[in-house]
């Protein structure tokens, strides 16, 4: 007799659109569709998008223009930590990992990089 893997609860769950909170009034759905993540992964690796364009297509691509635009409204009140945030919230929700995995990989990556950075640092005599 051969196996059955009965994944059908673990697809419907998969399917499950998560929301981020970004404050009380405001709630959105986190797009997780196969082609949002491939549309992302094209954006990051874009070398001719300057920061600013990726953060912002990665949220609207995620959360959409309403969320977009609601997030531009609030101006100078967001900080570069608060975008990377909901950034992060975004990609862990494709990813189908946790919000604390994906700022590991963060820090990890910092880390070696700011190694990198030190050890092509030579010292004068």
């Amino acid at each position: 007799m051969s196996r059955v893997y009965d994944i059908a609860e673990k697809i419907k769950s998969a399917n499950e659109k998560p929301k981020i909170k970004i404050d009380d009034n405001h709630i959105y759905d986190i797009n997780i569709s196969k082609n949002v993540g491939i549309f992302l992964k094209g954006v990051v690796d874009d070398p001719e998008i300057n920061e600013e364009e990726k953060m912002n297509k990665v949220i609207e691509a995620g959360l959409g223009k309403d969320a977009l635009e609601y997030i531009k409204s609030l101006g100078d009140e967001y900080s570069n930590v608060a975008y990377t945030i909901i950034i992060n919230v975004i990609i862990a929700a494709i990813s189908g990992v946790s919000l604390e995995e994906i700022e590991a990989m963060n820090e990890k990556e910092l880390n070696n990089n700011n190694n990198n950075f030190r050890k092509k640092k030579k010292r004068r005599k």
